[in-house]
């Protein structure tokens, strides 16, 4: 490994560190280049402000799901099973990092408008594609609905949660899920 992908790592872990431990707000540049034995110069170049640096490390954090849900959703699951699989893994997931973990992944998700640009939408695009081709060759997605209704309204659920606290989400995932599923019938 070169001294720049070197200097790139320590700045990833620290921050992913200090992600776990202290909330957005609370964390500063000065403290992620101290740690990462960096400078702030040689951070920035890597990384254009704070929140891209945020954005990144959060993002990364959740790579390796996408692989992941492609495998439910190839499986051998209907589509109801392979939806509430996906759903489970995301919990699962959110429960693994710390609370202050996942509140900040909230806090980017609510408040940082590039905390998905269009690099990080096209997997999470093609999930979705993917599960709606199930089910609809399942018939539990009904054909007057296209893969555009369908990308549409997970935008909305998207969008309506990011103001939600992530404890409020846990609690009502089991009403999102089933209204989801029930209303493409």
């Amino acid at each position: 490994m070169n001294q720049t992908e070197q200097k790139k790592k320590a700045i990833l872990e620290i921050t992913f560190q200090l992600l776990n431990e202290k909330r957005i707000k609370d964390i500063k540049i000065e403290e992620i280049a101290k740690k990462a034995v960096v400078s702030k110069v040689t951070l920035f170049k890597y990384y254009q402000n704070k929140s891209h640096l945020m954005n990144y490390v959060l993002l990364k954090s959740f790579e390796h799901m996408v692989d992941e849900i492609e495998e439910i959703i190839h499986g051998d699951l209907d589509f109801t099973d392979t939806f509430q699989a996906i759903i489970d893994l995301e919990l699962k997931q959110l429960k693994v990092f710390s609370p202050v973990f996942s509140e900040n992944l909230m806090t980017q998700y609510s408040e940082s408008p590039d905390f998905f640009d269009t690099d990080a939408l096209l997997p999470q695009e093609k999930i979705y594609e993917n599960l709606f081709e199930k089910g609809q060759k399942e018939e539990k997605i009904s054909n007057e609905y296209t893969k555009e209704d369908f990308l549409f309204i997970i935008n909305i659920f998207n969008s309506g949660m990011k103001g939600l606290s992530i404890e409020r989400l846990l609690e009502k995932t089991e009403l999102l899920s089933r209204f989801f599923l029930n209303g493409w019938k």
